[in-house]
């Protein structure tokens, strides 16, 4: 079995299968790559949530609250270690004392005529208002935030876990992310920063359900997909290419932003079109 199509659709994502040959707080770690001036920043756990890894951060639409008419998702936390305490960071892999850390957005591409936009909070609670937003097509953006939470004064610890930021996504479709380590810091050369920028992390943001595979199994046919937490998903399924008579295939399942399947247990026909129903929307 194999995907011939795709196509999203609002609050549904519809696949075609036909018998052919066949993360809570999300946080992502900044610090340096080594402790002399002019080494360069580094996002510590990079391999973990790049292009190449398989991750993606999925975003739900949402239709109250803050966000009502942007796509959200599990909160993305970018956090400064701690250059002196074990107890808020980690010594290894730390960024200078003095030096103050910011996270740049740089590109950004995706469906034609969406953006990505960050929301900046008081520290604990989300904002109510786009910060900045950045369009597809941009590229060597520099739009940014600081996660460090000192002052840049020198020798204070580069350290920061700031909570309440979100980022979301304007139109339905799957971007591609990039994001740049810069030390704002003055305590450098020449009054220059302690640390040259970091390599561009780039990142996958699934803005609206998406099926990413179809694969046959002992018991039927699984359908992968990625949820947003506390979305709801079931499976419908429509025998033929118009489909136009969807019925319910499987049980609900709730997402929680990993790679998830579920099963249509009696697949039938050489041709059935899939679909994820959301039953719910959080705020």
């Amino acid at each position: 079995m194999s995907v011939l199509t795709l196509r999203i659709l609002a609050g549904i994502v519809v696949a075609i299968a036909g018998l052919l040959p066949t993360r809570a707080d999300t946080h992502i770690f900044a610090g340096a790559a080594g402790t002399n001036s002019g080494d360069a920043l580094v996002f510590t756990v990079a391999s973990l949530f790049d292009t190449r890894s398989g991750y993606k951060l999925p975003m739900v639409l949402r239709t109250n609250g803050n966000n009502a008419g942007h796509h959200r998702g599990d909160t993305l936390t970018f956090t400064a270690l701690s250059a002196t305490d074990l107890g808020t960071g980690q010594v290894l892999g730390r960024a200078l004392l003095g030096s103050r850390l910011a996270v740049q957005v740089t590109d950004v591409a995706g469906p034609a005529g969406g953006a990505i936009g960050f929301w900046e909070g008081d520290g604990e609670n989300p904002g109510n208002q786009v910060t900045f937003s950045v369009p597809v097509g941009t590229t060597g953006g520099t739009s940014s935030f600081v996660i460090s939470e000192n002052d840049g004064a020198p020798g204070s610890d580069p350290y920061g876990h700031i909570h309440g930021r979100e980022f979301t996504a304007t139109t339905a479709g799957l971007y591609t992310v990039g994001f740049r380590l810069v030390d704002v810091s003055t305590n450098g050369p020449g009054g220059g920063p302690l640390h040259s920028p970091s390599s561009v992390l780039s990142m996958f943001f699934q803005a609206g359900p998406m099926i990413e595979t179809i694969q046959p199994a002992t018991n039927g046919m699984r359908v992968f997909f990625r949820s947003a937490p506390g979305v709801t998903n079931v499976l419908e399924a429509s025998d033929g290419v118009t489909a136009t008579a969807w019925r319910p295939v499987s049980v609900g399942l709730r997402g929680n932003s990993a790679l998830q399947s579920l099963t249509d247990t009696h697949p039938g026909p050489d041709v059935r079109v899939y679909r994820l129903r959301l039953l719910n929307i959080p705020p």
